[in-house]
């Protein structure tokens, strides 16, 4: 066979070479859900703290038109009824993005001494303090820190939840469970709007107290299962515990993998990690702006802009006040309703994200949000379109945009930018690209006040010109910048950046470094038993 003919078969035929050319070195790896079910059941667990940053969506977009909140925090004018000035609303809705930015900058210390479950516990502990602080005070200062805080707490769960996933998932796997990882989000979201819609009519502090408290439980549930967790093999590896990381990953592939895949693939990632640490002992920051890295840099950076590029902020943050200020009858019903349509399009792109990949998707998804905006925007503008048409129109709008967001972008564009770092700078990259993207966003809920609040510019819907022509630039990074890397394991993909593989060549170039562990590894120890490779009891905790 040529190695020209070889590189245009992709990696499931690369697999197949691999099988072909060294069959006795070919270890077994279950792709089925039964076989993998306890990776399964670590990122549903897991995924508990990206439930929490949905919930506080849901719940904080809720209170801005709850009036047992606005009357400690807001006014009342005769014609609109309770409504908050525009500062107070600008500060309530973005100190939360502003403590999710100050936490990206945390991430990659945090989570070079830490490891990967620690952190995330961290963040749990923190969400504690932040719920109480938020539920406790009538004082403007104490809610700005508290939603400062819940900011740092929720950049914790999200980025080391994402960042263990990454690290323990079969390059099969990635996909469905950084979706479900996203369900979580979304199904978060949905219950925070269904807990609000109980309490909204509550004329008492209790109608935005009842919700927070009921908060506690999520991180209650977190730090109790936590140490129960096995650690990331590859944060054990970056940090010299071989015998812990084989430990873990024995545990994590139970029976998804014979002896030999097992430690076929342990041995990539030794490998991978073994040369990087010869390159360069310890990351710094500014590693990733060095060499091939600067590369991924940008595009995990990129990707990190991707959803406040199409305006998701505004949507997440203010569609129960935007349905509200514009005559919605029972916004809270339908925000519940648009959440669950969003739901669905999550759902859908399990199938579509392991099958086809995430380029597809992605743009797919950014496609779809940014036509939702551009038709909220026309039908806003056009003066005989009125009354309950208006009405019916915006809700069609967002439910659509809500599909597109969570089909395409919610848990994908994270899902990218975790891939495609060197591992011994994913949390500082991941860190990066989300402090980058928490910026944006930030801006996005300082500034959408002015435009849709009605005493100040009262744009309305006609805001959504602005993120229409944001999405054409999302759309064109999708298209020529992020490569696909679907089906690849995280050391395949350090190597393809390393010798820098054109985007377009991603998903044809043979990589070396599964036929390098393959030949690393002692096959006749492996098979006779007495060996160099011991038996290594499965224990969770370590």
């Amino acid at each position: 066979m040529s190695s020209n003919g070889d590189q245009k078969r992709g990696i499931e035929s690369d697999d197949e070479y691999q099988r072909e050319a060294n069959p006795i070195n070919t270890g077994r790896r279950d792709l089925g859900l039964w076989e993998n079910r306890r990776f399964i059941i670590l990122v549903v667990a897991a995924g508990l703290g990206c439930l929490e940053y949905g919930y506080d969506q849901g719940m904080s977009s809720g209170f801005q038109a709850m009036p047992g909140f606005l009357m400690v925090f807001g006014y009342h004018d005769e014609v609109a009824g309770w409504n908050m000035h525009t500062g107070p609303q600008q500060i309530f809705a973005s100190f939360m993005l502003l403590g999710s930015f100050i936490a990206s900058f945390l991430i990659g210390p945090v989570g070079s001494y830490l490891n990967r479950r620690f952190s995330i516990m961290l963040g749990a502990v923190l969400l504690i303090a932040a719920v109480t602080a938020m539920a406790v005070t009538t004082s403007f200062g104490v809610l700005y820190f508290a939603r400062i805080l819940m900011g740092i707490s929720n950049g914790f769960l999200m980025s080391f939840t994402m960042v263990y996933v990454q690290e323990i998932a079969p390059p099969q796997f990635r996909g469905l469970s950084f979706g479900l990882i996203a369900s979580w989000i979304t199904i978060g979201t949905t219950i925070g709007y269904v807990i609000i819609s109980f309490t909204e009519k509550m004329e008492s502090r209790l109608a935005y107290q009842i919700p927070l408290y009921s908060l506690y439980g999520l991180p209650a549930i977190l730090v109790f299962m936590l140490p129960f967790f096995p650690e990331s093999p590859r944060w054990l590896l970056l940090h010299g515990k071989e015998e812990d990381a084989l430990k873990s990953l024995r545990f994590i592939r139970h029976t998804a993998s014979d002896e030999i895949g097992l430690r076929q693939e342990f041995e990539e990632m030794r490998l991978n990690i073994q040369h990087e640490l010869e390159a360069k002992t310890q990351a710094s920051f500014f590693d990733m702006f060095r060499g091939s890295n600067l590369r991924r840099t940008l595009i995990v950076v990129g990707v990190g802009l991707c959803n406040p590029g199409v305006g998701a902020m505004f949507i997440l943050a203010f569609k129960a006040y935007f349905l509200k200020m514009s005559g919605v009858q029972e916004p809270f019903k339908w925000t519940i309703i648009s959440n669950c349509i969003g739901l669905l399009g999550l759902v859908i792109s399990w199938y579509f994200i392991t099958k086809v990949g995430r380029r597809q998707v992605m743009i797919f998804g950014a496609s779809t949000c940014g036509i939702s905006m551009l038709l909220l925007a026309i039908i806003t503008s056009i003066p005989s379109i009125q009354g309950p048409r208006l009405s019916g129109g915006y809700i069609t709008l967002i439910s659509v945009y809500l599909f597109g967001f969570n089909f395409g972008l919610a848990a994908y564009t994270y899902l990218v930018a975790g891939e495609l770092p060197a591992q011994n700078l994913r949390g500082h990259s991941l860190g990066l690209s989300t402090g980058c993207g928490f910026v944006f966003a930030w801006l996005t809920t300082f500034t959408a006040p002015y435009f849709v609040n009605p005493s100040n510019m009262n744009w309305g819907g006609k805001y959504g010109y602005i993120w229409a022509g944001s999405t054409i630039l999302v759309v064109s990074f999708l298209i020529f910048g992020v490569p696909e890397v679907r089906g690849r394991s995280l050391e395949e993909i350090e190597e393809m950046f390393n010798n820098n593989v054109p985007t377009r060549k991603f998903p044809s170039y043979v990589t070396q470094t599964a036929r390098e562990a393959r030949e690393r590894l002692d096959i006749a120890d492996l098979k006779g038993g007495e060996g160099s490779v011991k038996h290594v009891e499965s224990v969770a905790g370590k």
